[in-house]
């Protein structure tokens, strides 16, 4: 007998040094992120682009906002989820302004990753983007991507978890998740996956952070 899967909708995102860098703050206590983004007005406007299209698909699919739940990448359990959706989005984050607008149509917002795992991946983000010699980068990049890959692995399963856990019956499911996640492949034995892709900026990834 076919398993009767529930509906998701996911929607893979790119990050900016800024967003990672503003959530990274909130969560360490800070003012000020130790993230340091650059020259980057072009990535930063083609990620404006890229959530004014993901914007357009999803107003056209007309979804019933009252009987929707907000999955977020990087947006911790802590029991204060709105005010840092509210924080980052007062700070001009495309992806956050967009979230809160879901908010205000009557959407549910969800905790979805674990604190702790979280500042581990920003601990290791400050450390590769800190200003070092080309040797010293090169050795933290390798770091990075050797820890962090591990790292995307745990924080998908607690997400898949997060997921499974709180939806409630009836209620429609909107992941917003960076495209070097695999949570969609874990997703696929319980959910039937409904994806809103726009063009990603791949030609700018420089500025831009993933996980």
């Amino acid at each position: 007998m076919m398993k009767d899967l529930k509906k998701l909708i996911y929607v893979p995102i790119l990050h900016t040094r800024e967003d990672s860098g503003r959530t990274a703050s909130i969560l360490n206590g800070n003012e000020k992120s130790n993230i340091k983004a650059g020259k980057i007005d072009k990535e930063l406007s083609a990620v404006d682009e890229m959530w004014d299209g993901i914007a357009a698909k999803i107003k056209e699919l007309n979804l019933p906002w009252d009987q929707m739940r907000v999955y977020q990448d990087g947006l911790p359990v802590c029991g204060n989820e709105l005010e840092i959706v509210t924080r980052i989005a007062e700070s001009g984050s495309p992806n956050f302004l967009f979230v809160l607008d879901l908010l205000q149509k009557r959407a549910k917002l969800e905790g979805t990753e674990n604190l702790d795992l979280l500042i581990r991946e920003y601990d290791l983000l400050n450390k590769l983007l800190m200003n070092n010699s080309d040797r010293d980068r090169k050795a933290k990049a390798a770091e990075y991507q050797a820890n962090s890959r591990e790292l995307l692995t745990l924080r998908d399963e607690f997400i898949l978890n997060r997921i499974t856990s709180t939806l409630q019956k009836g209620e429609l499911p909107i992941v917003f998740m960076g495209v070097m996640h695999r949570l969609d492949k874990m997703l696929e034995r319980d959910f039937l996956i409904s994806y809103v892709i726009y063009r990603l900026p791949f030609r700018n990834m420089g500025a831009i952070y993933n996980a």
